[in-house]
């Protein structure tokens, strides 16, 4: 019969391996966590999470947007947590590795071209002093519910919005791509009417529901263009291609900050694209 002494000597003995491998178990999780982590940043490089928005408004009938109150709590998020949000000409220096990228750093976009981003979202851009990318259907200026000339040169001669262009009339591209004239139409007529309406020159393209190709690309790099958004392109394109930009589709249901760090972090797009 043991003694006390001899018990507690004991139970203390098992309490200690119960808990030297625990600590062994989360440690060995911890390196498999690490190793993880250590080979996205490998393989992705200098990926910035670039945040894809479209209409700022309350209608629940689409998942294109973001209500008002939802867009300035994700931006309340990340002015406080001091994200580094940036513009597109910095986007292309940290992808062609011309500048180091700060790890906490994001950029946002907006398609289409909506009045309510100028009602709602340039604001709260300007509050917080964050620039933004604006790609515009050239068709579409001036029509109800979108934006004017008037509004599109307040806010790129504001110095945070860039504006860029999302082609003359939205079209898939890959479709247009076998008529030159209609590609052109599409690519570089819209880049000069934007170009003349702003009086500065127009840098960014977005293909229209992310569609494009090879030639695509080769038509915007002759066009002048230095990058070309997309949504998430398939493998084929290099994750550092400056025209085939990856973004992130944001949406209200992005409003937890758990979730919003998960995903405006640069792991989230390379784990989504090779699940």
């Amino acid at each position: 019969m043991l003694h006390y002494t001899e018990r507690s000597h004991a139970g203390w003995h098992m309490k200690t391996n119960r808990k030297n491998i625990f600590l062994g178990i989360l440690t060995a999780l911890l390196a498999v966590v690490l190793s993880v982590f250590m080979y996205v940043d490998a393989k992705s490089g200098a990926v910035v999470p670039v945040l894809m928005y479209h209409s700022i408004h309350a209608d629940e009938g689409t998942s294109l947007f973001v209500s008002p109150e939802v867009f300035a709590k994700q931006m309340e998020f990340l002015y406080k947590r001091h994200y580094n949000v940036v513009s597109p000409d910095k986007i292309i220096a940290y992808m062609t590795k011309k500048e180091n990228m700060p790890i906490m750093t994001v950029a946002i976009t907006a398609d289409d071209g909506f009045y309510n981003f100028y009602k709602y979202g340039y604001p709260i851009l300007k509050k917080y002093n964050m620039p933004a990318i604006l790609f515009i259907i050239t068709d579409k200026i001036g029509k109800p519910g979108r934006l004017g000339w008037d509004e599109l040169r307040e806010m790129s001669d504001s110095g945070l919005i860039t504006v860029g262009c999302h082609t003359k009339s939205h079209p898939w591209l890959p479709t247009v791509s076998v008529d030159e004239k209609r590609l052109k139409e599409e690519i570089v007529v819209s880049k000069e009417i934007l170009e003349k309406g702003l009086g500065k020159k127009v840098d960014y393209l977005c293909y229209p529901n992310g569609g494009f190709n090879d030639l695509i690309k080769d038509f915007a790099k002759k066009a002048g263009y230095k990058g070309g958004f997309t949504t998430n392109p398939d493998r084929s394109s290099a994750i550092d291609d400056i025209y085939a930009i990856r973004r992130l589709k944001m949406s209200s249901s992005s409003v937890d900050p758990l979730i919003l760090w998960g995903k405006i972090s640069r792991y989230y797009a390379w784990f989504k694209e090779n699940r």
